[in-house]
């Protein structure tokens, strides 16, 4: 039976796409292990493309190497390169069950600890990644003060932006490494005092 060429493009088009998804995130997927384990310095685009088993012009085609770097962050914290919010981490329900919330979100923070040093140390010496991590920064202070405010959680005025602070410090990376890396904390024993922690901040009463 001969396909109707109208019906044909409407198929090949879903066809293409899912591959040149999957293409993406394996693409990235790859550039996170090589970032974690060899550093972003030490990574090239030659050798993601290798390791990967894909042309250079696929790499380049996915990203810059900045590029590279923040998609797989995203990846290995919220399971998708393209994550531009916690939706992914936080759930449906929003910040109603705080405790879980906070166990998702310390789950991402474990799973994308290595990619997150590589994403540190190389802020440090590339600007074009210095500058992305700022872009993060302040995202994330803003999503963390909205999601709050949608919640019923955060206090009016200025006191927003500290409690959104605050918050975001308990569960960040820095905290994250030091309590577990340095201090020797179980992911439990963190989970356990960083859901403590954030309720504490939200009784504080900042004004």
């Amino acid at each position: 039976m001969t396909i109707p060429e109208g019906s044909r493009r409407r198929y090949d088009s879903p066809v293409r796409e899912a591959r040149a998804r999957r293409t993406r995130a394996h693409v990235v997927a790859t550039a996170g292990k090589l970032f974690a384990s060899r550093g972003y310095a030490g990574t090239s685009m030659r050798q993601i493309a290798a390791e990967a088993g894909v042309s250079l012009e696929t790499v380049t085609q996915t990203g810059r190497k900045p590029q590279l770097l923040i998609a797989a962050f995203r990846d290995g914290f919220a399971g998708d390169p393209d994550a531009v919010n916690l939706d992914a981490v936080v759930g449906p329900a929003g910040l109603a069950d705080l405790p879980a919330v906070v166990a998702r979100v310390a789950a991402g923070v474990r799973r994308s600890l290595p990619i997150w040093r590589a994403f540190t140390t190389a802020a440090a010496a590339d600007p074009a990644v210095a500058a992305v991590r700022a872009e993060q920064a302040v995202a994330r202070r803003a999503e963390i003060a909205g999601r709050l405010s949608a919640a019923g959680l955060a206090p009016k005025g200025e006191g927003i932006g500290r409690l959104a602070d605050a918050v975001g410090l308990v569960m960040s990376h820095e905290a994250y490494d030091h309590l577990t890396a340095v201090c020797g904390w179980t992911h439990e024993e963190y989970v356990a005092w960083a859901a403590k922690a954030v309720q504490a901040q939200l009784t504080l009463g900042w004004a």
